[in-house]
């Protein structure tokens, strides 16, 4: 990351013990309603450790749903410069779903189980000088924390932030984002609707609209959304010139699916899996996470496609055939570390 002239930086307190680790507990503290459709939960350690993460990572919560305990992945909203908590900002998706369950549930106080922070879409692991941000609805997220980061710094980057709302009622964080627009001057910012002629620029992204607002060839590009939102907004990108390495998008959400399963031969043998000292009978060509989750192992997941690094677990011995799409670093990879959910079975093995 390019870090240029800095005005002076607000005194950030640290006021923790250590570092929160994964798989500790979280605790709310507060709860603010962005919107009708999106709340704001802040949590703490109730240990009083800080949070260390990347600009742009997520995490995962353990909920106790009422069809029995899932984890579900969030982006962290705050900056890593505000160590003391963390905000996670959750649109309500189905009246049924997780999301609308921790809108029902969540009180301050409410303690639960985490694991994280992960993730390769982030600031850190991408330096640039040109940065174009781009999201829709609630793939602000990740953005802010971005953003946050980047301001609070002070950093002397060359920052285009475009973000998609239905129409002006459901833009989130406009106050602030105001403010930050008003006194930093590295920041270009444009809130566009898709369904409404709020401005002068609407509707949905074309390449006329982007290329009007940004010279793309030098970007590097961080995009989060709906599926189809940002393949939209990824074809128009590369098909105007933008290397595609210098292209990420975000890798989980409520509209991913499943990634397709291999056929299995059922006919073939058994295979065990064996996962902290208990074993499980599954076929060869049966993914990992899918044989998991029919013992009742619940263990965090995000994309399910290989891509975020959500559902990472130590291969202690065996093999598997992993095809993941960037969910893991080759360091990791070397250190026997696998993802659960594009991991298909071929033999015994053993993991934790």
């Amino acid at each position: 990351m390019k870090i240029g002239v800095r005005t002076p930086l607000p005194k950030f307190e640290r006021n923790t013990v250590g570092n929160w680790k994964s798989g500790g507990s979280i605790k709310c503290t507060h709860v603010n309603s962005e919107n009708a459709d999106v709340n704001s939960y802040r949590f703490k350690d109730p240990d009083d450790a800080g949070f260390k993460f990347k600009p742009g990572q997520h995490i995962s919560i353990r909920l106790p749903l009422n069809s029995g305990d899932e984890y579900r992945t969030f982006t962290i909203c705050s900056s890593p410069t505000r160590v003391n908590e963390i905000t996670l900002t959750v649109k309500t998706n189905r009246p049924d779903g997780a999301t609308a369950w921790m809108r029902d549930n969540i009180r301050v106080g409410s303690l639960f189980s985490a694991v994280g922070p992960t993730g390769f879409f982030n600031l850190v692991d991408n330096p640039c000088e040109t940065l174009l941000l781009i999201s829709a609805g609630s793939g602000i997220t990740p953005m802010m924390s971005m953003l946050r980061w980047l301001w609070e710094r002070r950093d002397n980057l060359d920052i285009t932030f475009i973000h998609y709302a239905k129409n002006s009622d459901e833009y989130l964080f406009s106050d602030e984002l105001a403010q930050i627009n008003d006194s930093y001057s590295s920041l270009r910012y444009h809130q566009i609707s898709t369904h409404r002629q709020d401005n002068e620029i609407y509707g949905l992204p074309t390449k006329k609209q982007i290329l009007s607002l940004v010279d793309i060839q030098d970007q590097q590009v961080f995009c989060c959304g709906p599926t189809g939102f940002m393949d939209l907004v990824k074809s128009i990108l590369i098909q105007n010139g933008l290397p595609s390495e210098k292209y990420h998008q975000e890798s989980f959400g409520s509209d991913l699916i499943d990634a397709p399963t291999t056929p299995v031969d059922q006919s073939a043998d058994n295979v065990i899996v064996t996962f902290k000292n208990k074993e499980f009978e599954a076929k060869p060509g049966e993914k990992l996470l899918s044989v998991l989750k029919k013992n009742q192992v619940v263990i965090p997941t995000g994309c399910k496609l290989g891509m975020c690094g959500t559902c990472q677990m130590k291969l202690i011995s065996g093999t598997v055939d992993m095809n993941h799409l960037g969910g893991l670093s080759d360091q990791q990879i070397k250190e026997s570390i696998i993802l659960a959910c594009c991991s298909t079975l071929t033999e015994n093995i053993s993991v934790l």
